[in-house]
């Protein structure tokens, strides 16, 4: 059962897991005009789940010359489970996966929805076969596919109501705060995936991928991460102004969590030359973003919503 978990990243599904949950339970049902209710919510979490551990898996198959060499004593395919039976279990949590999403569209009569999980699926499968040897094109591609277990909330809102202007206000700062979080998310995740591509240099060499440190070096992609982190500490201070103004708990809470780790992360990117500090790196930015998704918690509970006035039209 170990080695099963650790093949479909378990820790990593948690997270998915978690930030659709406070989302949906936090941000939509309190503040918006939503036509999914919770068991279809289920169905929804269950399936983004189901994908991305099918995505997990094909990721592993594609990688197994790579990961020969990367990660010697972490290999799944070919020892804990043979090639075949990897692209079953692929196969049928994709499938399930899509059906689940699927149903909850067309339980809401949107059927279009069934496009979103399928378009999910395909461009984890494009990921792994291909897209991945296409310096920052592979990067920002899986970025945005974690992203979206956010965005695709925004398929079962409603639109705006015309039942007055106090709920359309809520249904923006819904929608603001995916779209904020969303943005978060896929800035850490693209500053996660070039650090394991550093960390990753000498297999993805010897199996022919074409990662940006293998063009441009580590030592240059260490200082394009660290400019992108510094880009996420003036996006996450423009935010902190615009919304945070006077939620005093919120705001050390993310100067804590996020703002000092960013800067430690910084200075730490800028002279690694290590496998094991590189891991550190990413274990550091997978943090700062489970901090960030907890903040949800932390505004809903001491800086309620409803104080927000200035973001009424």
């Amino acid at each position: 059962m170990l080695k099963f978990l650790q093949l479909i990243r378990f820790p990593n599904l948690v997270m998915i897991a978690l930030t659709q949950f406070l989302f949906f339970y936090y941000w939509i049902v309190p503040f918006d005009d939503c036509h999914i209710k919770s068991d279809l919510f289920l169905c929804v979490m269950i399936a983004t789940i189901f994908i991305a551990a099918g995505g997990n898996i094909i990721n592993d198959i594609f990688d197994v010359k790579t990961d020969r060499i990367n990660k010697p004593n972490r290999m799944f395919i070919d020892t804990f489970i043979s090639k075949k039976k990897a692209y079953l279990l692929y196969s049928f949590l994709t499938f399930v996966g899509i059906g689940l999403g699927s149903y909850a569209g067309f339980a809401i009569n949107h059927s279009w929805v069934s496009l979103i999980f399928i378009g999910i699926a395909v461009l984890l499968f494009l990921y792994s076969s291909y897209l991945k040897g296409i310096p920052l094109v592979g990067n920002s591609v899986v970025s945005a596919l974690v992203a979206s277990s956010l965005f695709i909330l925004i398929a079962f809102d409603k639109g705006h109501t015309t039942r007055g202007k106090h709920l359309v206000f809520f249904k923006d700062v819904a929608l603001i705060a995916i779209y904020i979080y969303g943005t978060f998310a896929f800035w850490i995740n693209l500053m996660r995936e070039l650090v394991k591509d550093i960390e990753d240099v000498n297999g993805d060499y010897n199996a022919g991928i074409n990662t940006l440190p293998i063009i441009l070096g580590r030592n240059r992609v260490n200082k394009i991460v660290a400019v992108l982190a510094g880009l996420m500490i003036c996006f996450i201070l423009y935010i902190t102004s615009a919304y945070l103004q006077g939620k005093t708990i919120t705001t050390i809470y993310v100067l804590i969590t996020i703002l000092l780790p960013l800067l430690y992360f910084i200075m730490k990117i800028w002279q690694a030359d290590s496998k094991r500090e590189y891991r550190m790196l990413s274990l550091l930015l997978k943090l700062i973003m489970l901090f960030g998704i907890l903040s949800t918690l932390i505004f809903y509970y001491f800086d309620p919503i409803d104080k927000l006035a200035f973001l009424l039209p």
